[in-house]
């Protein structure tokens, strides 16, 4: 393999860990993926591609990944050199048409991870595109030999690796929940402390005569000092109104029931349970109504506050039935609701107003079961532990085998030249 110069391999470098960074962005959340995408199909007349929207939002990062790692590891370069610049002509055509008509509100080209705006957007691409075209014109212009059939295979081989864990990563994130979660409502944010309060507030002074000194002193009501009225003469009263310190993300979290407005009373609960369905219309699947059953029960035995979160219209009773139980259900933003859970069916816990954890339906666990003795704090760390070092230990062999049988492909081209 010819060397390259180190300025082309800098541009290859850039580009690779470009693709692969958006790529796996966009992987590890395909909910987020599919819905831009449905933004765009709406914004641009083309519904009737709405369908595919989810197998799209698989393909298009496992097609940025694999050209990342092909261009990496320097795999069938010429050819991944010349994709990655047609995908970069028409993405910054794409960025081009949102600055110019703005039928979307940003590019979504690193998922809710970093957000851009459509002029961002496109001064990034028209930056990329430049460094694809001096790519593509040195491996176009540079004389390849004949590759050898043995080799070829083994190339082709690391694509379909590449491809099978891009992905991977992109179906597993669709049937679970993200791997890697970058939204608002993410594991351990205080939704209580990320609420939009009231911009102002009252702050009452009291002003006392300290009798033996003659100073006046100033006491906040709290203060208990002033109730000495042998030493304190009163004097005044200060009302002032000061400007609250907002928190930086604010998370626009509702419940609604039909008497009004319920998140302050449900956010105060020490353990809180909420079923998340997105149309309480449809039949549920029967492993999720089932496991949807079993926490309603769980709850129920432990007296644990369990509620269902819909967009959907509310029953007359404002409960809906999980088994035995009839729990009450409220209204959330469909908007909200995504951003709060990928996943059509689901459960979330809070903690005195904190996210511990959210599964997707079919990943619930079997609380009455295996967790009686438990309380829901007990078991999301458990839980937590076993899957962090899950985790950990399959993307290391993941990377692993990937960065040898690159660099094993490599030392065999020096090898053939």
């Amino acid at each position: 393999m010819k060397r390259q110069p180190a300025v082309i391999s800098l541009i290859r470098w850039i580009i690779a860990l470009t693709f692969i960074f958006s790529g796996f962005i966009k992987a590890v959340d395909p909910w987020g993926t599919a819905i831009k995408l449905g933004e765009y199909f709406s914004a641009f007349g083309m519904a009737w591609l709405s369908g595919i929207r989810y197998f799209i939002g698989i393909l298009l990062p496992m097609i940025e990944m694999v050209l990342g790692l092909c261009l990496l590891f320097r795999i069938r370069e010429r050819a991944a050199a010349c994709w990655t610049f047609v995908l970069m002509t028409f993405f910054t055509l794409l960025s081009l048409i949102l600055v110019i008509w703005n039928p979307v509100a940003d590019c979504g080209c690193f998922g809710d991870f970093i957000k851009l705006s459509n002029g961002q957007t496109f001064i990034k691409n028209i930056i990329l595109l430049a460094l694809t075209t001096l790519l593509w014109r040195y491996t176009h212009k540079e004389s390849y030999r004949q590759h050898d059939k043995y080799l070829g295979m083994e190339e082709w081989s690391m694509i379909l690796l590449f491809s099978l864990f891009s992905a991977g990563i992109g179906c597993y994130s669709m049937r679970h929940l993200p791997i890697f979660d970058f939204l608002p409502y993410h594991r351990g944010v205080n939704i209580s402390q990320q609420m939009p309060g009231d911009e102002s507030e009252t702050i009452t002074t009291l002003i006392y005569k300290d009798r033996t000194t003659g100073k006046e002193h100033q006491f906040a009501l709290t203060d208990t000092t002033w109730y000495d009225s042998l030493r304190w003469e009163y004097i005044d009263t200060h009302i002032t109104e000061r400007k609250k310190a907002q928190p930086e993300t604010t998370l626009d979290f509702a419940l609604f029931d039909s008497t009004g407005n319920r998140t302050a009373e449900l956010l105060a609960e020490r353990d809180l349970f909420i079923i998340t369905l997105t149309d309480t219309e449809q039949p549920l699947p029967e492993v999720c109504r089932k496991r949807l059953e079993e926490v309603a029960s769980y709850a129920a035995q432990n007296e644990y506050k369990i509620v269902c979160a819909t967009p959907s219209t509310l029953p007359a009773d404002g409960r809906i039935a999980f088994g035995a139980a009839r729990i009450p259900a409220y209204n959330i933003d469909g908007t909200t609701l995504k951003t709060l859970i990928r996943a059509k069916n689901g459960l979330v816990l809070l903690h005195e107003g904190v996210l511990l954890d959210k599964w997707n339906c079919r990943d619930i666990p079997a609380f009455e079961d295996k967790y009686s003795a438990r309380t829901p704090l007990e078991v999301v760390i458990e839980q937590d532990d076993r899957c962090q070092k899950s985790w950990v230990l399959g993307v290391m062999i993941t990377g692993v085998l990937l960065v040898g049988t690159a660099y094993s492909i490599y030392r065999k081209k020096r090898h053939l030249r």
